[in-house]
């Protein structure tokens, strides 16, 4: 069973994350077929748009932390550190794709799933869409999503969402410029916004449209061509810290962490 599946609807792909089970949680899987699904994109020339979307409530948990800490030779810090790198390369693909991506949102992001969303060029979100940098809850820092993440909203609020660990609704992150728009579900839904982006870019040239995507991301790009091997030893570091591997058990265990303060 596949993680995620790639569709064609006349000019449109359309990439679903489907593990519902898992709540669309990152694994080696996921990202090799959202990758496979965007370079299909790439080299299909009636291909002009990409929808990236999901199935059940929640579009993308983050990191599949029940899955296996070391496989084969490696050890955990080395897998650790694989799979940021790898999430970092998909997050990168996204963004310099010259297809345009529109994330079509219905229900819940987290963490590494915030990276997915920031990477694309539209993002529409229903009314039961929820956004969240949880990770200091568990111990560990938003490290390898804040290249897409923090280019796309302001200081300020950057802070109260990374620092806070809690979440914001579809409005509220609209207003934060993370979101290009949320929809009420009534008088427009989801699909309604999405088609009306995708009426507009088959208006477009695709070179021309390539290129101004390339503009646009061009300063977002280069943060995450500097960034990146940092952030991917720092998301390492907190990962197999002795704060991370407690709050990953904790998380696990449905406990409080050991730092968890009432007062």
């Amino acid at each position: 069973m596949s993680s995620a599946r790639y569709e064609l609807h006349g000019s449109t792909a359309t990439i679903t994350l489907d593990n519902p089970e898992k709540r669309n949680a990152i694994t080696e899987e996921l990202l090799a077929e959202i990758s496979a699904g965007v370079r299909a994109a790439e080299v299909d020339p009636d291909v002009r748009s990409i929808v990236l979307t999901h199935t059940g409530n929640t579009f993308c948990a983050g990191a599949d932390l029940t899955g296996p800490v070391s496989g084969g030779s490696e050890s955990p810090l080395e897998r650790i550190r694989r799979s940021g790198e790898q999430a970092a390369a998909v997050y990168r693909l996204l963004a310099e794709s010259p297809r345009p991506i529109i994330a079509a949102i219905h229900g819940h992001v987290r963490a590494g799933g915030m990276g997915f969303v920031a990477s694309s060029d539209f993002v529409i979100a229903g009314p039961r869409a929820t956004f969240g940098l949880s990770e200091v809850r568990i111990g560990v820092v938003a490290a390898i999503i804040s290249a897409p993440v923090l280019s796309r909203i302001g200081d300020r609020f950057a802070s109260d969402w990374l620092l806070r660990g809690g979440a914001v609704s579809a409005s509220e992150a609209a207003a934060a410029g993370f979101v290009t728009r949320a929809v009420d579900g009534e008088s427009t839904t989801v699909d309604d916004a999405v088609a009306e982006i995708l009426a507009d870019l088959r208006r477009g040239a695709p070179a021309a449209l390539a290129a101004s995507k390339r503009l646009v991301n061009r300063s977002l790009i280069a943060r995450m061509d500097r960034e990146t091997d940092e952030m991917v030893q720092l998301s390492t570091s907190a990962f197999s810290s002795s704060e991370g591997q407690a709050g990953i058990q904790s998380f696990l265990q449905r406990t409080a962490p050991p730092w968890e303060l009432n007062a």
